[in-house]
């Protein structure tokens, strides 16, 4: 087998495929391709693969390139999680979002700043996934850059390759479900919509069937107040629970802010996390530190559900598995969204093959808003893909966040000019 990982210098991402991978029995003896543009984050992260390789004794053959055509040719896996310099450029879009008055809660996936991050996300992979089309044709490619239904919509809508988005989101909201009704793993969920604007479709006791929504219902209605307060509003007014936190799903709606307010991501802690995360890897390369412990235990994806390297794991051994959601074209899988889209539903590795399950129909008035969503995000993308300032302004005025036509062409102006550099769609 043939993996080749692009964007393995990020640190989370990249360690976590890495311990997996070499906990996966079906990867001894493959062909490992670690790429990356920073060729410091690379050639970290190639010492941790040498290390993690010695240890287990897993015989793989760790290559790295700064080059992903170098890497591509023949690949069986294609793992994508790439950003243009992500913390800054998203930082930059919350406060603009916010300084042209619109009520942002995170910026990042949906409203004004799901636009910006749109025009720079997808030119970035479709230009991967175009290369991964002309040399690894053949490949299963697996996402996780951010906004992902739109980067996966992108690659299903301009190319021919298999795709699969993937994100834990729903199996964290999985586990919560569990633990607000003291199930464990006793009770059986689904989760359907588009990605990070996901929701409950059934709770059900996983030994006799019966339908647990009524008493999840109640007990998010009797949680403490400080408690995922969006949700509890949502399952109190709409009748209807996200499977995803406050932050995300505060993203579509456009009074999210007077819940939650507009704060946003952490981006300090964040960095100094960043920070102690780099001197921890340096550590694992160097040998000051042991690796057995990355060997020992799953990654945290692993944990709350099943990792990028367990997929793959289960496609090269025809296994068959579920898994808490695929994001992938909907090919009926939630009857009332529109084929032609994409979404995330419970997935499942049926021998060997990945594919979504179908969940029926969401609720009508939880369908009206992710198709409203969708169609914000086919214009979002057609602007991305031409470089189209129209188009990228109707996607604006199309989104329920955005409330004053002038300072959607103010905010876009900005944005055009700030991220001129991650843009040359639009001036070319």
């Amino acid at each position: 087998m043939k993996l080749v990982a692009i964007g393995i210098g990020s640190i989370i991402f990249g360690v976590e495929l890495l311990r997996d991978v070499f906990r996966v029995p079906e990867f001894r003896g493959a062909e490992l391709w670690l790429v990356d543009v920073n060729g410091d984050a690379l050639g970290r992260m190639t010492k941790l693969a040498d290390r993690l390789n010695t240890a287990a004794g897993w015989d793989v053959s760790v290559r790295a390139s700064l080059d992903r055509r170098e890497a591509l040719p023949d690949a069986d896996f294609v793992v994508t999680s790439v950003a243009l310099n992500r913390i800054a450029t998203w930082r930059t879009d919350h406060k603009l979002a916010l300084g042209h008055g619109f009520a942002s809660v995170l910026s990042e996936n949906g409203g004004p700043g799901g636009l910006s991050h749109t025009l720079r996300s997808v030119p970035l992979v479709l230009d991967i996934g175009r290369d991964v089309e002309r040399l690894a044709p053949h490949a299963l490619m697996l996402n996780y850059t951010n906004p992902e239904n739109r980067v996966c919509l992108a690659l299903r809508r301009y190319t021919s390759l298999s795709v699969i988005g993937l994100c834990h989101s729903v199996a964290e909201a999985i586990d919560d479900c569990a633990r607000l009704l003291d199930r464990g793993d006793e009770i059986e969920v689904q989760a359907a919509g588009v990605n990070h604007f996901t929701w409950f479709v059934s709770i059900r006791d996983a030994r006799d069937g019966s339908d647990l929504m009524p008493e999840f219902r109640r007990r998010m209605a009797a949680a403490e107040t400080g408690q995922a307060p969006l949700r509890r509003l949502l399952v109190e007014r709409l009748g209807a629970c996200p499977a995803i936190d406050d932050d995300h799903v505060g993203e579509y709606l456009p009074w999210a802010a007077e819940v939650i307010g507009t704060t946003g991501y952490d981006f300090d802690a964040f960095e100094e996390r960043g920070q102690t995360a780099v001197a921890t890897l340096d550590g694992w390369g160097s040998g000051d530190r042991s690796v057995d412990p990355l060997l020992a235990t799953p990654s945290n994806e692993a944990l709350v559900d099943h990792s990028a390297a367990e997929i793959m794991g289960d496609v090269i051994a025809g296994r068959t598995r579920r898994r808490p959601s695929f994001i992938v074209p909907n090919a009926g899988w939630i009857e009332n969204l529109p084929l032609d889209s994409v979404v995330e539903v419970p997935g499942l590795v049926q021998d060997g093959v990945p594919q979504g399950i179908a969940v029926g129909s969401l609720p009508e008035h939880v369908a009206a808003l992710v198709r409203h969503e969708l169609a914000v995000q086919d214009l979002a993308v057609q602007a991305a893909v031409e470089g189209s300032r129209d188009l990228a302004l109707r996607a604006l005025l199309m989104d329920p966040i955005v409330t004053s036509v002038r300072a959607a062409e103010r905010f876009l102006d900005d944005v055009l000019r700030i991220h001129r550099d991650h843009l040359p769609r639009f001036w070319s």
